[in-house]
C-alpha cells in the first residue's frame, strides 16, 4: 500500500525566473544551508539544454523523527533525493523527483508542474510514499507525509526569498 500526497504553492516571481533558480548550482547550496541540516550535501548538480538534475542526501535529525518511527530505525535516517527538472519551454516545465531512506525502508515518488499564474508561478506537486514496515509502514507513510507538507512550505519560502533577491 502506498499513501498519495499533494501540494500546491504560490511562487511570487515567473515560472522562467523559477526554473533559473533551480538551474543555479548556488541555489541549492543555499537552501541546504538554510533550512537543512549540517550533514547534509549537494551530490550532483547537472545541467543540460533537456533541463537540470539535482541529488542531495539529507540527515533527518532525530529531533524531526516521531517516537513510532525511531522504534524501527536502524539509527540516523538519511535520505537521498533526485529531481530532474525539464527545460523552461517559455511558458512551462515540469520535474520527477525520488526520495529513499537509506536501508530502503521507504521511497518517495513525485512529480510537479510550475506553470504562470498572472505576474506569479504556481507549482503543483503530487506523489506517492511508499514505507515498508510490517504492521506500521501506513502509519508511518502519514507522519512522512505530514513531514513533507512541513518540508514544501519551508522550501517554497526559502525559493520565494530567493526569487526576490536574485
Amino acid at each position: 500500500m502506498a499513501t498519495r500526497f499533494s501540494h500546491k504553492a504560490t511562487i511570487q516571481a515567473r515560472p522562467e525566473t523559477v526554473h533559473a533558480s533551480y538551474s543555479d548550482e548556488a541555489y541549492w547550496a543555499d537552501r541546504l544551508a538554510s533550512i537543512g541540516s549540517p550533514g547534509d550535501t549537494l551530490d550532483q548538480f547537472e545541467t543540460s539544454g533537456d533541463g537540470v538534475t539535482v541529488s542531495v542526501t539529507q540527515i533527518i535529525p532525530d529531533s524531526d523523527i516521531p517516537d513510532l518511527a525511531k522504534k524501527v530505525l536502524p539509527g540516523q535516517l538519511t535520505i537521498t533525493r533526485t529531481t530532474s527538472y525539464s527545460a523552461f519551454d517559455g511558458e512551462r516545465f515540469t520535474g520527477i523527483a525520488r526520495a529513499e531512506a537509506v536501508g530502503g525502508l521507504g521511497v518517495i515518488d513525485g512529480g510537479g508542474e510550475t506553470v504562470p499564474e498572472g505576474e506569479t508561478a504556481l507549482e503543483s506537486v503530487s506523489g506517492l510514499v511508499k514505507v515498508s514496515v510490517p504492521l506500521l509502514g501506513g502509519k508511518l507513510e502519514k507522519l512522512v507525509v505530514d513531514h513533507l507538507r512541513k518540508l514544501f512550505v519551508e522550501e517554497y519560502e526559502h525559493l520565494n526569498r530567493w526569487t526576490s533577491t536574485h
